[in-house]
């Protein structure tokens, strides 16, 4: 039996290879698996207003990348930006025409990667699952605010 290599290790390990498997089903569109990520939160968030650092505040990253993934989707004519009414200062991202054309294959994608990670899994498997990793996210969150 071999030694029990760490939670980290293996979220890290489930990451990795979900990123790069979705970068390969991605890349006929265009896109890379973080860039899709933002896709489907602004999908999430039509017809509210959507800001940077809402951007930033969701994912937690950084205002430079969050800048660099959207000036690329605005290169590809998916996204663009407008000037907030109420605030002169703040910048909202809006989703473009084009984006809306690849938008439901891209879900096909996504789903399809969904339920292979959970193929053979029972239901209530599926549950505790999920509440296993809610659990070690507001652990891990409790620990990053404990080092604030």
């Amino acid at each position: 039996m071999t030694e029990f290599a760490g939670v980290g290790f293996l979220l890290k390990q489930i990451n990795d290879k979900l990123s790069q498997y979705m970068n390969n089903e991605l890349h006929p569109f265009g896109l890379t698996h973080t860039q899709a990520k933002f896709l489907r939160f602004l999908n999430d968030r039509k017809g509210m207003d959507t800001s940077q650092k809402d951007i930033e505040d969701h994912f937690g990253i950084a205002h430079s990348t969050v800048i660099g993934v959207l000036k690329r989707l605005e290169q590809k004519d998916l996204v663009a930006f407008v000037q907030d009414r109420g605030d002169r200062r703040k910048k909202l991202v809006v989703l473009l025409p084009a984006e809306e054309k690849i938008h439901a294959q891209v879900q096909i994608a996504k789903k399809r990667i969904d339920q292979q990670m959970i193929k053979g899994m029972s239901p209530q498997q599926i549950e505790a699952l999920e509440t296993s990793l809610r659990h070690l996210h507001e652990n891990i969150h409790e620990l990053m605010n404990k080092n604030k």
